[in-house]
């Protein structure tokens, strides 16, 4: 089942690596960041690093969730700017 994701507008791109990128948004909770492919776009919870929703690559979304786990400080001090402590 395909779910769909939506975007907000005040969003920030902290990562890209070829054809995957990860933001930011200023969104709703739980904390989390997205990860967009081009075969689909995931949301990925950041406490936990599970995907929320979507249908991003399998591959990409793992390598994404490697460079989160990697740098969750700076994507909780990204969430936390756009969306309050």
């Amino acid at each position: 089942m395909m779910q769909i994701l939506h975007y907000h507008k005040a969003m920030n791109t902290i990562y890209r690596d070829g054809k995957m990128k990860i933001s930011v948004y200023a969104d709703h909770a739980p904390p989390h960041f997205h990860v967009r492919t081009p075969d689909g776009d995931s949301a990925v919870d950041l406490a936990t690093m599970m995907e929320l929703a979507g249908c991003a690559n399998r591959k990409l979304l793992a390598k994404a969730i490697a460079w989160a786990l990697a740098n969750r400080s700076l994507i909780e001090a990204e969430w936390n700017q756009l969306n309050g402590d």
